[in-house]
């Protein structure tokens, strides 16, 4: 309790990035906001190079429960792939206006994905099924440069516990695991 007093008086929520394999592998970028996990699904994962667009598909609001959730789901293995804790600019404080308008500029302080990163809603055809947004990396001091392989294949396992998504769907479906995997999850 006293790690999320210390997160609200410098109002900072908290914040993951999970790597899941429903049906193709994407990234679900979760931020706590008024209880709840706002979500987008990210096709191609988040990229560290300043500028680069990537799609972001606003999915439905989460439990904030699920946060750090990692293991077998059933619309398949789901990696805890970054976590930390996530702060809106002062020119983005009030969230819902954000959310509202179609911009959400913010900081992340992740394990894995620091720095300064803005949220835009695209003028979305009216037939779409789901809201369609872009991330982008702001340019800061957590630029990636390099135009080798970037972080989501340098660092592409769990943070909280190393695992590759093989070894998550392994470890879930060991009958003796899974059993107390799911109740520790659930106490």
């Amino acid at each position: 309790m006293e790690g999320e007093a210390i997160r609200c008086a410098h109002r900072e929520r908290a914040y993951a990035m999970k790597k899941h394999h429903a049906t193709r592998l994407h990234y679900d970028l979760r931020l706590e906001w008024n209880g709840v996990l706002l979500s987008w699904a990210l096709p191609e994962g988040p990229s560290c190079h300043a500028g680069e667009l990537r799609r972001a598909i606003e999915m439905r609001d989460h439990r904030s429960e699920y946060l750090l959730f990692e293991g077998l789901h059933t619309t398949g293995p789901i990696m805890l792939w970054d976590r930390g804790t996530w702060e809106p600019h002062p020119e983005s404080d009030d969230i819902e206006r954000g959310l509202r308008e179609g911009v959400l500029e913010f900081t992340l302080r992740g394990e894995k994905l620091k720095g300064d990163w803005t949220l835009t809603r695209m003028n979305s055809a009216r037939n779409a099924s789901r809201t369609i947004w872009t991330l982008c990396k702001q340019d800061d001091s957590f630029v990636d440069g390099r135009a080798d392989k970037g972080i989501l294949e340098e660092q592409a396992n769990s943070v909280s516990t190393g695992r590759t998504m093989e070894e998550i769907v392994r470890d879930w479906t060991n009958p003796k695991d899974s059993h107390y995997r799911q109740a520790k999850f659930f106490e």
